[in-house]
């Protein structure tokens, strides 16, 4: 009688079958999970390692900055680590021209909507603006100044001209400016402060990042507005002392005690934003400090 003998094996063989299947199917996926995460993730692992900022790069910022006298906010980022280092980077600071980034990051994303155009027409007469510039050294005069968008944002970003940036801003609108970096999640810049704009190293650098990353609306204008930072025509700062054949793409700004810099810099070795705003007791020393302290910071960014 063979049937009993056959019930009594066949429910072990077939459990038995079912964990052979098992055991092969595990094997394969195992296989394919392992591939990425172990055999072939050095890629993945450096990337996790490289994110660890070089705490002697942070000392030695740190220290130079304590030695500067009057008050920094200095954030930099090296880009090719994705690290960060920084002193005082999320206080605040009185713009002076940095504030004309914003105003060109909001004037791109307004071309880019249909909301404005290279080709419209800017006017104002010059009383007006010297009124807003400076009023007690504002003089009546006929003069008007005319500005054609795309001619407004070369003048206001490579030679930092005034005119050219308060039309813009006019047109824009400072509230909607300030609105729309708290839109793209940028925090720090207050455009519409009772006296100067202020911003953060912090903030500036965001925008710069957002440039260099061609995320700044999109990357047609984020290759434009890098283009006018390249194109800068002031550079008695952060340019000062680097090598001659680096791109370094960036916006200066001066106002009374203000010395501001903020750029990006395309080393041989390294691409990092470098950002400095600062009050100093002696603002034509703070402008060479600052350029000395960027030779400092790119020759250790160079050899990490």
């Amino acid at each position: 009688m063979p049937r009993p003998i056959y019930r009594k094996i066949r429910v072990p063989l077939i459990l038995a079958s079912i964990f052979i299947i098992v055991l092969y199917i595990s094997s394969k996926n195992t296989k394919t999970y392992i591939t990425p995460y172990f055999f072939g993730a050095k890629n993945n692992l450096t990337q996790i390692f490289s994110d660890k900022p070089n705490k002697q790069i942070q000392t030695f910022l740190e220290g130079e900055v304590s030695k500067l006298p009057g008050n920094y906010g200095v954030y930099i980022k090296d880009l090719k680590h994705q690290t960060i280092y920084s002193v005082n980077e999320n206080q605040q600071f009185q713009t002076a021209s940095i504030y004309k980034l914003a105003v060109m990051y909001k004037a791109y994303d307004a071309i880019s909507k249909g909301e404005l155009s290279k080709d419209d027409v800017l006017t104002e007469d010059e009383y007006t603006l010297d009124q807003i510039l400076s009023p007690e050294e504002s003089n009546v005069t006929d003069s008007t100044v005319t500005y054609n968008v795309a001619d407004a944002l070369k003048a206001m970003i490579t030679v930092s001209d005034n005119y050219s940036a308060l039309l813009l801003a006019h047109k824009l609108g400072w509230q909607n400016i300030d609105d729309f970096l708290h839109q793209q999640n940028i925090s720090g810049f207050d455009l519409v402060y009772q006296e100067q704009p202020k911003s953060t190293a912090k903030a500036v650098g965001e925008i710069l990042e957002r440039i260099h990353n061609n995320t700044a609306v999109n990357s047609q204008s984020s290759e434009e507005m890098k283009a006018l930072l390249l194109a800068q025509q002031v550079n008695d700062k952060i340019p000062k002392y680097l090598p001659s054949d680096i791109k370094i793409a960036h916006k200066t700004g001066e106002l009374d005690n203000i010395r501001n810099d903020a750029a990006i810099i395309y080393g041989k070795n390294s691409t990092y934003i470098f950002v400095v705003l600062s009050e100093a007791p002696v603002p034509e020393e703070a402008t060479d400090e600052i350029a000395q302290l960027s030779k400092k910071m790119y020759d250790k960014l160079e050899e990490d």
